[in-house]
């Protein structure tokens, strides 16, 4: 795929993908395309945007186990500060 097809970018890991105008039209409930370029990086989402609203530390850690971070170095700089943060002992 080439740069020009990508027209968003994940926000976990920078990514940039291809998103389709459908997913993107969508205005009450966001698909996960929208803003991530995989699933297991929207319940890395979900579990970050839930700490940072409301949930507190050990249910969003509990989350965070329940996915793959084995991209952890490749994740934008502030996402893992956030991951490390929820990860490290209470």
């Amino acid at each position: 795929m080439s740069d020009r097809s990508m027209n968003t970018y994940c926000k976990i890991c920078n990514k940039g993908y291809q998103i389709c105008n459908s997913c993107a039209g969508q205005k009450k409930v966001k698909p996960w395309r929208t803003v991530t370029d995989t699933m297991e990086h929207y319940k890395i989402y979900l579990a970050i945007h839930g700490y940072t609203i409301s949930m507190d530390k050990a249910s969003a850690r509990a989350e965070l186990k329940n996915c793959d971070l084995s991209g952890l170095q490749n994740f934008k700089p502030e996402i893992r500060s956030v991951i490390n943060e929820i990860m490290s002992e209470i």
